[in-house]
């Protein structure tokens, strides 16, 4: 019997010594995993320092060599979102021209009614001013006199008396009605006074806009006559940069994988807290807590909230800044300046410099990188959508801050960014780049 239970104690004992290990042996894989994340993190990082740093030494050889090609580029930018502004001031001036044109109808419908109305009042005055004119005073002087009775002849004075008085009334009312279709006759002239002035606003918008974009194919064919050797280079390392927003995709996977980890952290935490030996319970308790992620960690059911909210509102979220000029749109663009068609993943967003940027929906901040060709950009997780707002000349966020719609983010770009005073915005459902200007008010 007591061999029996000491071979029962023997075997217990190994098969903790067991457990034990398989779940050192777990953490062990994590923390390597983890470690190997952080050195490519690391090699990406350096990757991207070494191409910011080509393009720098290529951006001072193009200052230095070519300050023309410099001041046409910052030229056709430039005029670039101005076009861009003018098309949204022309598309006003028409919707505000399609109201007063509206306003026209109306007013012309009244002036319709009113003159109706005031021929129906001027042919029945007519009639009265006929009847007065046969009959005349004589013929009321007639009428009271061969009254049969006083009483007769009261109700004859009463009738006469009220005759005129509704002979004054109808003319009353005939200048009245004159005088109304008078004042809606000035309103429409009034109408039509706004109209010449808001499409002769049209016309001047059209041919300045006409000007500028003729200027802006000139500043084209100037910056294409300006190639040269050191600009095929220069395109080289900004294809080099395009090829980088595939560092998106890279994010998102790490983030998931690391979340995937947390979770598994925190479900073994959970079930070390339920050890019954107290001194394992300890050392187990401690082994999990202390590999927590440093930053805050965002449960998958608040995820989950994020993510539904995020998709209700396709079509209803707010604008990152106060500008709703898009100068580069989402897809196919063609390069003006190597004729090249590139895909651009986001859009671009004409905006004051140094504008406020603003989180359009919950979510928290995962990376923060700086790209080649989008300047420094935040990278907001809301579930499996995501958006990024690139060209930042501020950031007011760090990694894993946690962000409720209209939280502001940081600064749009300014004329010293890489794009100049425009915000660059990303919208990612999953890992597909979609239009943002679909789910944008």
């Amino acid at each position: 019997m007591k061999a029996h239970s000491y071979l029962l104690k023997v075997c217990v004992m190994i098969l903790l010594a067991a457990l034990a290990a398989v779940e050192v042996s777990a953490q062990s894989t994590y923390e390597e995993k983890r470690e190997e994340l952080l050195k490519r993190q690391e090699n990406a990082r350096a990757e991207i320092n070494v191409l910011e740093a080509r393009i720098k030494n290529y951006q001072e050889r193009v200052r230095q060599a070519e300050q023309r090609f410099d001041k046409s580029f910052e030229q056709f930018q430039s005029l670039n979102n101005l076009i861009a502004l003018q098309d949204d001031k022309i598309k006003s001036l028409q919707q505000e021209q399609s109201q007063i044109e509206a306003e026209i109808r109306l007013t012309e419908e009244e002036i319709s009614v009113r003159e109706a109305e005031l021929n129906h009042l001027i042919e029945s005055y007519k009639k009265i001013i006929s009847y007065a004119y046969k009959n005349g005073r004589t013929g009321n002087l007639e009428l009271l006199l061969t009254s049969k009775s006083i009483n007769q002849m009261v109700v004859r004075a009463n009738y006469l008396r009220r005759f005129e008085e509704q002979k004054a009334k109808q003319a009353e009312a005939i200048r009245e009605t004159k005088r109304e279709l008078d004042e809606v006759k000035e309103n429409l002239e009034d109408s039509h006074q706004k109209n010449r002035v808001v499409l002769g606003e049209i016309r001047e918008e059209k041919e300045e806009l006409g000007d500028q974009r003729q200027q802006q194919e000139q500043t084209v064919e100037e910056i294409k006559q300006e190639r040269s050797e050191w600009l095929s280079e220069l395109r080289k390392t900004r294809q080099e940069k395009e090829n980088l927003e595939n560092t998106f995709s890279s994010l998102i996977e790490e983030e998931e994988e690391l979340r995937a980890a947390e979770n598994e952290r925190l479900r073994r935490l959970e079930e070390a807290r339920n050890i019954t030996d107290a001194s394992r319970r300890a050392s187990e308790v401690e082994k999990y807590e202390s590999a927590a992620r440093s930053t805050n960690f965002v449960s998958d059911e608040e995820l989950a909230v994020f993510e539904d909210e995020f998709a209700k509102a396709k079509g209803d979220l707010p604008w990152p800044v106060n500008s709703t000029t898009v100068a580069k749109q989402f897809g196919r663009v063609r390069n003006p300046l190597y004729g090249t068609i590139t895909e651009h993943p986001g859009i671009d967003i004409v905006a004051d410099a140094g504008s406020p940027v603003k989180a359009v929906a919950d979510g928290y901040v995962f990376r923060i990188r700086p790209l080649p060709g989008y300047g420094d950009v935040v990278f907001v997780k809301h579930g499996s959508y995501y958006t990024a707002y690139g060209n930042l000349s501020q950031i007011d966020v760090g990694v894993g801050t946690v962000l409720r719609q209209g939280d502001r983010i940081g600064s749009s770009g300014t004329s010293q960014s890489e794009l100049g005073e425009v915000l660059f915005f990303l919208l990612r459902d999953g890992n597909q780049n979609v239009n943002p200007v679909s789910w944008l008010k």
